[in-house]
């Protein structure tokens, strides 16, 4: 079943079986879409311009162009490579595609790693993790399906963004740690010197007809401004900020109108059906919150777990949070058990912002093909098995899985 069809059909029917049995009038059904749609389509109108935004600045070759600065600049060896492969994929992940991260990331970096003898299996676990720490900005489509969640609070993504920055930066900087101390163990395993020149390393670019390497300060600050007023005037609706960000983006890269209207047409191909599942989330919700299904459960779930443990019951989830997600896709994860979970927590005043920071990350998505199938052009593209990822990465996604969630009690961030 499709998640546009789950998004739409069960809800529905859930809803009518509630109306059935108390017994309610069954136009009541479109009252609970209403509400629920009306806590999604803003989030939906922010991913509508912000997405396409973000494709047309990396076609013009800004992010490259920021990769190649780097570069130029480093002596490349075993322990670069792993941290520039972070790098990288942390720079590829801020349009918001996991896909085009992973078709950028490995055929980029799999000869360096190949040619300085590091484990293959290392390469799409460091993308992966990177790509996790870049889901936290105010754009990316994951933080707007949890922002979807904090019903209608204004600049609800800015909010979670900055709320988990202090984790961001954290898992940045042991993600770094992790790299370099993949490097080394490298380094000490080959016999003998391995060298290759930044020119080399710089070849491996290519410029497209999209490329406009002129207009790359202006590109910079056109996305620095953007991104300035989305955290520091919440006011603004969001979607507005990106839907200039995105005309005057076109108008100054591109001032042909009919090639304008072609990179339109192909940006919003790729808005499906990610946005439309966004937006019909809200179905869920609405359904779940008014027809009194997701209280019931609360009560089912308060009677289970003692009372004693209620206070922590969302922390103790992040915990165990890579091997549950086995068990969900992202949509099941962030529309059925954080609400859930949400709604529980606060009978103990937690407040809901601090449940969705703590359960955000969702580790095991990395590891679980039905949570990101992407993850299977990851491991075509290493040369290895999905199989083998899995095993390589699964404790050490756990690993780090505990210490964030350690980090962000000690430092309040995961508590009310």
């Amino acid at each position: 079943m499709s998640i546009l069809l789950a998004f739409t059909i069960i809800p529905l029917v859930a809803g009518l079986l509630a109306i059935l049995i108390t017994g309610g009038s069954p136009l009541l059904i479109g009252k609970w879409i209403e509400k629920g749609i009306g806590k999604t389509y803003s989030i939906t109108l922010m991913m509508m311009f912000s997405l396409p935004y973000f494709m047309l600045i990396s076609d013009t070759g800004l992010f490259d162009d920021i990769v190649k600065g780097i570069m130029r600049r480093v002596k490349v060896s075993a322990p670069i490579v792993c941290v520039l492969t972070v790098v990288v994929a942390c720079i590829c992940e801020l349009d918001g595609s996991i896909t085009s991260v992973f078709l950028i990331t490995v055929p980029l970096m799999l000869p360096l790693f190949e040619k300085f003898h590091v484990d293959k299996r290392i390469l799409p676990f460091l993308i992966s993790v990177a790509i996790l720490i870049m889901c936290n900005t105010p754009w990316n489509p994951k933080i707007l399906r949890a922002a979807t969640l904090m019903g209608n609070k204004q600049g609800a993504p800015a909010h979670l963004f900055i709320k988990l920055l202090p984790i961001q930066l954290f898992m940045l900087v042991l993600l770094i740690a992790m790299a370099v101390y993949f490097g080394l163990r490298a380094r000490k395993g080959n016999k003998e010197e391995v060298t290759v020149s930044n020119e080399e390393l710089l070849s491996q670019f290519k410029d497209t007809e999209l490329t406009k390497h002129n207009m790359f300060w202006w590109n910079l600050l056109l996305t620095a401004f953007l991104i300035t007023v989305l955290i520091a005037i919440p006011s603004i609706p969001q979607y507005f900020v990106f839907a200039f960000g995105l005309v005057v983006a076109l108008a100054m890269n591109f001032h042909d109108l009919d090639q304008q209207g072609t990179l339109l047409k192909k940006y919003a191909s790729t808005l499906f059906p990610v946005a439309p599942a966004v937006l019909l989330s809200g179905v869920v919700v609405g359904v779940m919150q008014e027809s009194g299904m997701l209280n019931a459960m609360v009560k089912a779930l308060m009677a289970i777990v003692p009372s004693a443990i209620g206070p922590y019951f969302y922390i103790i989830i992040a915990l165990f949070s890579t091997p549950l997600m086995l068990l969900f896709t992202n949509d099941t994860w962030f529309y059925a058990l954080m609400p859930l979970v949400a709604a529980f927590s606060a009978q103990y005043s937690v407040p809901i912002d601090v449940v969705i920071a703590t359960l955000f990350m969702n580790f095991g998505s990395m590891i679980s093909v039905i949570a990101q199938p992407q993850l299977y052009i990851a491991t075509d593209l290493t040369g290895i098995t999905i199989d083998e990822h899995i095993k390589f990465s699964f404790w050490k996604l756990w690993g780090i899985n505990i210490v964030v969630v350690i980090f962000g009690v000690a430092t309040g961030v995961f508590l009310p």
